[in-house]
């Protein structure tokens, strides 16, 4: 009797627990954006909102070279899941997003953290980071143009040139990027 009393009290404990929460869909990143978010939304905190249903979302700014830049940030609570951008020279839609979560992956085969070594990205689409993005590798993915994938490593070489090779294999993914067009 004891035991089933235990059992029951667990089970209404986790019932209630699991009612007061919203819980957030499981996001990944595809060609077509990041779960419902696409080049087709809205570039507006409502519209990022109803994409991406039970995420925080607010409109911030971020700074490049003292200017500020308007963007969406996306949370799961206190972590930040993406930023999204605005289209350029269409600033009503949605023209970039950022990942900034290792649990969101690209078509599942690419996520924060991986090493280059252990992904098909070619040198060739590959360039080297200059100025803020120094030391950093900026690749196109192979399979769909409008995504990059940006690692980042222990090197401190010129400014504008890739790592050599065994460094670069080293290298781990810092950042995944979505473009509403080519990149």
């Amino acid at each position: 009797m004891r035991t089933r009393l235990g059992l029951v009290a667990v089970s209404l404990l986790l019932a209630t627990t699991a009612c007061g929460a919203e819980e957030t869909a499981s996001l990944e990143l595809t060609e077509n954006g990041l779960g419902n978010l696409g080049s087709g939304t809205a570039y507006s905190v409502e519209a990022v909102s109803d994409a991406l249903p039970g995420y925080a979302v607010s409109a911030e700014s971020y700074f490049a070279e003292g200017d500020p830049y308007p963007m969406i940030v996306v949370r799961d609570g206190e972590t930040t899941v993406a930023e999204v951008w605005p289209r350029f020279e269409m600033e009503e839609f949605v023209g970039a997003i950022l990942v900034k979560s290792e649990d969101i992956a690209f078509d599942g085969r690419v996520s924060l953290g991986m090493k280059y070594s252990d992904l098909n990205v070619a040198p060739q689409e590959c360039v080297a980071g200059l100025e803020e993005r120094s030391g950093l590798a900026l690749c196109q993915d192979g399979m769909v143009p409008h995504v990059g994938i940006i690692f980042g490593g222990d090197y401190a070489g010129p400014d504008g040139e890739l790592p050599p090779a065994d460094v670069l294999n080293n290298f781990t993914v810092q950042e995944i990027t979505w473009s509403a067009g080519v990149l």
